[in-house]
């Protein structure tokens, strides 16, 4: 599988090469050139926080290359229905975006594990996968706080790595 890492804003670049170098398991990993959160997606101010909606970064990423494609970001994020969220990405397709705006109050380790964490979920519901709300240990475990995000691994549990196993085996990985 060749994987495609595309930054929206400011993102430091060490956090993306860190990133790079933990998401090498899923195959070949590559950096897309930087660019800025355009001013045509869907914002709004909530609890201190200017957001973007998660959803729209699909239709930015849509010319990018690669089996799979992953936004990261320093904007905060809200999805329909919640007043944020982690990450995004559409089931059954190739595009999945993460916010590392909530990540870096506990030290750079700690928001390059949360930014690692929350990419191997969206990745994995690009591979088909959906929430595992009985298993708060496996990274497709729905994060709702920091602390969810903190307490789970990085591993697709017993459950969950067949099905994305077979998925990147289909991409080549």
């Amino acid at each position: 599988m060749i994987l495609t890492i595309k930054p929206f804003g400011t993102v430091d670049p060490t956090i993306l090469a860190q990133l790079q170098q933990e998401l090498t398991s899923f195959g070949t990993v590559r950096l897309a050139p930087g660019a800025s959160v355009p001013d045509s997606f869907v914002r709004r101010k909530r609890s201190g926080y200017v957001q973007v909606q998660a959803s729209d970064f699909e239709k930015a990423l849509a010319e990018e290359r690669g089996d799979r494609v992953l936004a990261v970001t320093d904007v905060d994020l809200f999805d329909r229905g919640l007043n944020f969220v982690f990450g995004h990405a559409t089931v059954h397709d190739r595009f999945a975006v993460i916010s590392i705006a909530r990540f870096g109050d506990d030290g750079r380790d700690k928001l390059v594990e949360r930014a690692t964490k929350t990419a191997i979920h969206e990745l994995g519901h690009t591979l088909g996968l959906y929430h595992d709300d009985a298993n708060p240990d496996c990274v497709m475990h729905f994060s709702e706080k920091i602390e969810d995000t903190d307490r789970k691994g990085r591993a697709f549990c017993a459950k969950c790595a067949p099905a994305a196993a077979f998925t990147l085996s289909r991409l080549g990985t």
